[in-house]
């Protein structure tokens, strides 16, 4: 295995072809005495750097170079080219043999195939950590191993930054938002990467329950003191205000957020999804009031405030025996697939049994989807003794699957703690 990294032990083989064209036009010069008037020399730099101008098309069509490099590589031949148009008025007659310079043109070639085998875009511009790790896992068996994998693994090499990163990903994977922000500050200390704050920015705020006051908001500003333009940053700074109910401050994150990226792509039209949901959440309050006053019927009360799953809690006597009055429910609805980040968080206490709870679109945590975006979810009650938003293993819990999105008269039966 070799101890060079691949950009380095690419450009040396490149400084290598460039001394070696070097030697061969300087001998091939010494040898002939074939003299080419500048209009004939410019002729040739003109179709040499077109050769170099394909082969960079070439390499952006293919995928081996992104827009940006290409466009810096192109910025610079035509300078290249210029700048020998400008030397041929000024110069004389130079002697340049032609078939040495079909042996530079080989050489060049030569190069670029040695790119294409021996480099990637990426070894110029090393990939940033926080998109080199992927999980692969998709079931809890192979979460499950695959997490006992990456933990033995940031016991044998615990200044992995990319080990530390998959265990975090694969704990967040499996909901355990509080060792995924644990094992994501290990990452931060070896790797500290703007991405990877507002990662554990997130976390953090998840296993909080949704609060971003405290840290989360102080990583998420720090990113953007640093990086004004950062886009996960703006994007979760925009939840946390919706979070707190700060629709303005979090329409004015996601429009500078959605000045970004392109109007029609997946992120500019999510953010425009987001932007109408704040205002609508903005414009609920007045509504409401309204309402209440008598000057709007209540059927124009916005969507999001009207309760999409209407139910109560009910404890079983052995477990009534051994919570005190005034414990923390909390009541949440998650989508049965992909992540299982709330999509709806009702929290209120308990004096006495059973609890009316109701989930509606303004609970949720200010991202997409939204409870009314799924047909059905899964509900979870828990009763917290020390109000934590994290659950604890003393708590007392129930989850039921396959609830429908509308569904009015639920009833979640606590008779155990947490299995």
């Amino acid at each position: 295995m070799s101890f060079l990294p691949p950009w380095l032990g690419l450009l040396l083989a490149l400084i290598a072809m460039g001394g070696l064209s070097a030697w061969v036009v300087q001998r091939g010069l010494k040898k002939q005495a074939l003299v080419v008037g500048p209009e004939q020399q410019s002729k040739i730099n003109r179709r040499i750097h077109q050769e170099h101008l394909a082969d960079l098309d070439r390499a952006l069509g293919e995928g081996r170079l992104t827009a940006l490099q290409h466009q810096v590589a192109r910025d610079e031949l035509l300078r290249h080219l210029l700048n020998d148009a400008a030397l041929a008025e000024e110069r004389p007659a130079v002697a340049v043999p032609a078939r040495w310079l079909w042996m530079v043109v080989c050489l060049v070639l030569l190069s670029g195939l040695s790119y294409v085998r021996l480099g990637a875009p990426q070894t110029w511009w090393p990939e940033p950590l926080s998109q080199r790790v992927k999980i692969s896992a998709t079931t809890p068996e192979q979460l499950a191993e695959q997490t006992r994998v990456w933990q033995e693994a940031t016991q044998k090499r615990p200044d992995d930054a990319q080990a530390w990163l998959t265990l975090a990903r694969l704990h967040a994977a499996q909901n355990a938002h509080a060792p995924a922000e644990q094992a994501l500050a290990r990452v931060l200390a070896l790797s500290p990467e703007p991405d990877l704050w507002i990662e554990r920015a997130q976390l953090k705020a998840l296993s909080a329950g949704g609060v971003y006051t405290g840290e989360p908001w102080q990583w998420i500003q720090n990113v953007l003191r640093d990086q004004p333009q950062h886009l996960n940053a703006l994007v979760l700074a925009g939840s946390a205000a919706l979070s707190e109910k700060r629709h303005a401050a979090a329409q004015g994150y996601w429009q500078r957020a959605l000045a970004l990226v392109p109007a029609d792509s997946e992120a500019g039209q999510g953010l425009q999804q987001a932007l109408a949901q704040a205002a609508e959440m903005a414009a609920a309050p007045a509504v409401l009031a309204a309402v209440g006053a008598g000057a709007l019927p209540a059927a124009t009360v916005a969507a999001d405030t009207q309760p999409l799953i209407v139910g109560e809690v009910r404890v079983s006597p052995e477990v009534q025996s051994q919570i005190a009055a005034g414990a923390t429910l909390f009541v949440y609805a998650m989508a049965e697939e992909g992540s299982r980040r709330p999509v709806a968080i009702w929290r209120g206490t308990a004096s006495s049994w059973p609890v009316r709870f109701a989930l509606s679109d303004s609970m949720g945590m200010g991202a997409l989807p939204m409870l009314s975006d799924l047909k059905q979810v899964r509900l979870v009650a828990r009763i917290s003794k020390t109000g934590a938003a994290q659950k604890q293993p003393d708590d007392f819990q129930v989850e039921l699957p396959g609830v429908k999105t509308g569904v009015q008269g639920v009833v979640l039966n606590i008779t155990g703690r947490i299995p």
